[in-house]
């Protein structure tokens, strides 16, 4: 059974990144260059990984544009608030 929480802050996902096991993630919709994209974080050895994709219509993931590596929460949480201007929308599964 798949389960998501919704966060809509960031001083509130970025509490949920430091205390993230192997097996949870986050989803984020934002804007990069003007086009929407998801954005899925996860952890990684004793660093985080975000990928972002395009979105097809549907809101379905499309092409894999980018991969990072990050070293802390905050490192992540400042790559997001690049993506995500205006309202957080990010579900933690």
């Amino acid at each position: 059974m798949l389960y998501e929480e919704k966060v809509d802050s960031f001083p509130g996902l970025e509490k949920r990144l430091r205390s993230f096991d192997q097996d949870e993630g986050v989803r984020i919709l934002g804007r990069s260059g003007g086009r929407k994209v998801l954005v899925f974080v996860t952890r990684s050895g004793s660093g985080y990984l975000a990928m972002t994709y395009s979105v097809k219509s549907g809101g379905a993931p499309g092409k894999r544009l980018q991969v990072i590596e990050l070293d802390g929460a905050e490192e992540v949480a400042g790559v997001l608030r690049r993506l995500t201007k205006g309202r957080l929308r990010a579900w933690i599964y």
